[in-house]
């Protein structure tokens, strides 16, 4: 007698062959197997009615229309050069460097780009909440960054804030045939919903350009990205787009 696969209960003569007949034990190993198989059959449909409905954090629709887009800050005014420092409002830490002048606009309009051709938010354009600010820091100049962008996004009727720092935005040296000193840039930008303050999403790009021969890993992002050597708006440009892949769409 053949059960199910993987379990054979054997008795007395099969076949001319002499098989051994089960112990008492085995008998009863066999029946609870079955009982065990019976049970879980009949209780798929109601364990499937029991699981949970409510989709993933990342997945929930995040209640958000209208955007405030902040001005990059830069962090070389704020701390040294050439040292690493933790961002006020995920906790990432970067290695500062040169800042080039300018920065802070170019990665501003590249972001308001990127938001207005692959989203639908409604956005709010920087420097709109730049009299929020003011007034926000006059009653409390102790306030957590968190709570300022916060702030500024609520005196404008914001569902959210977009707000970015600039860590790094070294030109290269050289061209794009041969350099002495690669493009180097590293930024975070930081989506905060308003209603809870709570941070939803963050990105983060830091890279200094390397050779083909010096990361053989970045095959593809090597030809992607032209094959020369970048200039820092270049290299700025990719990395935005690279940390926007994972943005929450409305």
């Amino acid at each position: 007698m053949i059960g199910l696969p993987g379990f054979v209960l054997l008795k007395g003569y099969y076949k001319g062959a002499y098989l051994v007949a089960p112990s008492k034990l085995q008998r009863r190993c066999n029946l609870f197997i079955w009982l065990f198989l019976a049970i879980s059959t009949l209780c798929l449909p109601g364990c499937a009615l029991r699981l949970p409905t409510s989709a993933p954090e990342s997945t929930r629709p995040l209640g958000i229309h209208s955007v405030l887009v902040v001005l990059f800050k830069n962090a070389t005014q704020r701390y040294e050069i050439g040292t690493s420092v933790r961002c006020p409002i995920c906790g990432a830490v970067f290695v500062t460097a040169t800042v080039e002048p300018a920065a802070d606009t170019y990665m501003t309009g590249q972001l308001m780009t990127f938001l207005k051709s692959k989203t639908e938010y409604t956005l709010i354009p920087p420097g709109t909440a730049e009299g929020v600010r003011s007034r926000v820091l006059s009653e409390d100049v102790r306030i957590s960054e968190l709570d300022l962008l916060v702030e500024m996004g609520r005196g404008l009727q914001a569902d959210a804030v977009i707000s970015g720092m600039i860590y790094r935005f070294r030109q290269r040296i050289g061209t794009a045939f041969s350099v002495d000193t690669p493009a180097s840039v590293a930024f975070g930008i930081h989506f905060i919903r308003v209603a809870d303050g709570r941070l939803i999403w963050v990105g983060h790009f830091d890279e200094t350009q390397h050779s083909l021969s010096e990361n053989l890993f970045k095959v593809s992002t090597f030809v992607k990205r032209g094959g020369g050597w970048l200039t820092a708006e270049e290299l700025a440009r990719f990395g935005l787009h690279e940390a926007m892949a994972t943005f929450p769409l409305p």
